[in-house]
């Protein structure tokens, strides 16, 4: 299959890129990374192919659309941080939320638009979002039909999803990735940050220790979009997370015991409220998240345990 990928070039997109070339589809990436010569491009014999796209206007990017099988979108400015430093350092100020905001929503509408203008249409539509739709809470599980919350965050990842909401009425197959909190890999997401205290002997619980992690391992997370690409039955929401979440306190002693490092170091809220400000409900909210319909669907982790991810990532 032909299978382009908005946002191909982040953290997911790379490793999803690569995972989907193994398998033998050909993959065109738009991103701010590629080339604007669409029709050379379009017309080489490299894989994966590279365009050029500012994420929010049509181009002549849209031909790749023209082509291709199926969609993913993954675009989208990075929350955290795109490294450790801005994941310490940049905070959501209200120009930043905008730039969350309309990275997500113009990127969205623009590629519901070129596939408006499509003379043949894909067959199906990934469309990213995440856990924060469901806000924070104590204990709540929250499967597939958990309602929103009322946070930022939620509201945002609700925005999100609804950006490509009108082709639910094109015929075309959408199928919205809940991703979980913590995406675990060395390559990016938050795991370097949370393990960082750890290697100066300093690790512990982040706040209390009783939240919830969602979390899911990089290899997992691209193995279900592309189990989500290959079943024809796969459309709605779906959560992408372990069927295993932890708390914060078990999170920090399977990461001491698998790094031989002490695990007993709490850091306090107040003080990832006075370092992040808001941003801090990404490290500290409560989502004990569920991958109900996925598992309905005979999908098998291979690391469904966060000892035995943390295993093969830290070994």
């Amino acid at each position: 299959m032909k299978i382009t990928i908005a946002g191909g070039s982040g953290f997911i997109g790379t490793a999803l890129t690569k995972m989907l070339i193994q398998q033998g589809h050909q993959v065109i990436i738009l991103s701010r990374r590629g080339h604007k010569d669409y029709d050379a491009q379009l017309n080489s014999s490299h894989n994966p192919i590279m365009i050029f796209w500012d994420g929010e206007t049509i181009g002549g990017w849209a031909s790749a659309i023209h082509i291709s099988d199926g969609v993913i979108n993954l675009a989208g400015e990075n929350i955290g941080g795109k490294n450790i430093l801005e994941v310490a350092t940049k905070r959501w100020t209200p120009q930043f939320k905008e730039a969350l905001r309309k990275s997500r929503i113009a990127s969205g509408k623009a590629l519901v638009q070129a596939i408006k203008e499509a003379p043949s249409k894909p067959q199906f539509f990934i469309q990213a979002s995440a856990v924060g739709y469901y806000g924070s809470h104590p204990d709540r599980e929250m499967d597939e039909e958990a309602p929103a919350g009322d946070d930022f965050l939620a509201n945002l990842c609700v925005e999100w999803e609804n950006s490509t909401a009108e082709l639910d009425q094109m015929g075309i197959r959408r199928a919205i990735t809940r991703i979980a909190g913590v995406v675990m890999s060395l390559d990016g997401g938050s795991l370097p940050f949370i393990l960082m205290p750890y290697r100066f002997f300093l690790g512990g619980p982040l706040g209390n220790g009783r939240q919830w992690v969602s979390w899911i391992h990089l290899h997992d997370l691209v193995r279900g979009i592309v189990f989500l690409i290959n079943n024809p039955q796969a459309n709605g929401i779906f959560n992408l997370c372990s069927p295993h979440p932890v708390t914060s306190r078990e999170l920090s002693q399977v990461i001491g015991k698998v790094m031989r490092k002490p695990a007993f170091f709490p850091t306090p809220e107040f003080f990832f409220r006075l370092i992040f400000g808001e941003k801090a409900d990404l490290l500290l909210a409560s989502q004990r998240q569920i991958p109900k319909r996925l598992l309905g669907l005979g999908f098998e982790y291979q690391y469904p345990t966060v000892e035995s991810a943390l295993k093969h990532i830290l070994g």
